[in-house]
């Protein structure tokens, strides 16, 4: 089949209005389901080597209507602002604002009610080597503590090269700060733990955290630490490495500091030797959230009932910086009125 994009109705909204589901296929099998509440990517299916059956490759729900409750940010869109802000709060122009917080004293991908858990409006679109679907928000001035209004569009798009790329853009209303990410928990054996997953990352350096998991303003190295993966490791031969910060979080939770790759190279590259897929991450975001689902507990279950578990699934976050805006030689993350944020993230599957 060549590439095809369709869209259904299931499940209900809050309000009683259907969810919508768009569905991207190209040739090869590859096929991924997104929905409008959250512009979610809620399934990633590739066809198996040896049985030709399909396997999902990234943790989520079967029902959509299970993305209605609190959840780990399965496949979410993930804004205002991805990832931490240190007690919720940062300054703009002389004028502090305060994020609703949402982990303790800290907003946490943009607090309690983001994007994640917001209804985009959604429309299908074809072109000569791709397909895809558009899904716009609008999020008002003032929406968990944020300044100025938002107008959000996520473009998701599927090509012959087994190629999912991910467009982000942004306008705002008034001085604001901004990083948008995807928070699909991968992996590639369909499910079971990912700590055998080879990695390999373009990144030299991480964030130092404070014990409130918040950036110190410290850049280090990762040489001789968890966070080193500049060469193919497993993820679980990085777990014996002895550092404090890797053992209070009881995991990798790490923001990577991505180095200059030559173009058209990825800046990760995860290989599954079981299964034999390999997932490349290319992206123009200064940092990658390394995340192996430590906090997942096993009470969730995913699309064939399998409970999710701890290291049940790989987070590869493109995103800016965590709590740049509270520290001023980290990059920008101000958007102001009449500029336009723009985020590319493409991922590339091999199966």
């Amino acid at each position: 089949m060549p590439l095809h994009c369709e869209s259904d109705q299931s499940g209900r909204h809050d309000d009683g209005s259907p969810f919508e589901r768009f569905r991207l296929r190209n040739s090869a099998g590859m096929q991924v389901d997104i929905l409008d509440y959250g512009a979610t990517l809620q399934a990633l299916r590739v066809p198996d080597r040896d049985t030709g059956e399909p396997v999902n490759l990234v943790l989520g729900f079967a029902d959509p209507t299970q993305y209605l409750k609190p959840h780990p940010y399965f496949g979410a869109l993930v804004g205002r602002y991805a990832n931490r802000l240190g007690k919720g709060r940062f300054e703009l122009d002389g004028q502090t604002f305060q994020i609703v917080p949402n982990e303790g004293l800290n907003a946490l991908h943009g607090g309690p009610r983001g994007l994640s858990f917001q209804r985009f409006e959604g429309r299908l679109f074809e072109e000569a080597d791709r397909i895809g679907v558009s899904l716009s928000h609008r999020s008002p001035d003032g929406d968990m503590g944020f300044p100025g209004e938002l107008e959000v569009t996520v473009h998701y798009s599927l090509d012959e090269d087994n190629r999912l790329t991910i467009n982000y853009e942004a306008q705002c209303s008034a001085p604001t700060v901004i990083s948008l990410t995807n928070h699909a928990y991968f992996n590639l054996r369909g499910h079971g733990d990912v700590r055998d997953h080879l990695l390999e990352c373009a990144a030299g350096h991480y964030l130092v955290l404070d014990e409130a998991s918040i950036p110190t303003g410290t850049i280090a190295s990762v040489a001789g630490t968890p966070y080193d993966f500049v060469t193919p490791a497993t993820l679980r031969s990085r777990e014996q490495i002895p550092n404090e910060q890797f053992s209070r979080a009881g995991g990798h939770d790490v923001a990577l500091v991505l180095d200059r790759v030559p173009s058209g190279q990825p800046r990760a590259t995860v290989a599954e030797p079981h299964s034999g897929r390999r997932l490349e991450v290319f992206t123009d975001q200064p940092s990658l959230q390394l995340y192996t689902g430590i906090g997942l507990d096993g009470t969730l279950t995913d699309h064939e009932g399998h409970p999710i578990e701890a290291f049940g699934g790989l987070a590869l976050e493109a995103q800016q910086f965590p709590d740049a805006p509270n520290h001023d030689h980290f990059p920008s993350t101000r958007l102001d009125p009449g500029e336009r944020y723009r985020q590319h993230t493409c991922y590339r599957l091999t199966f």
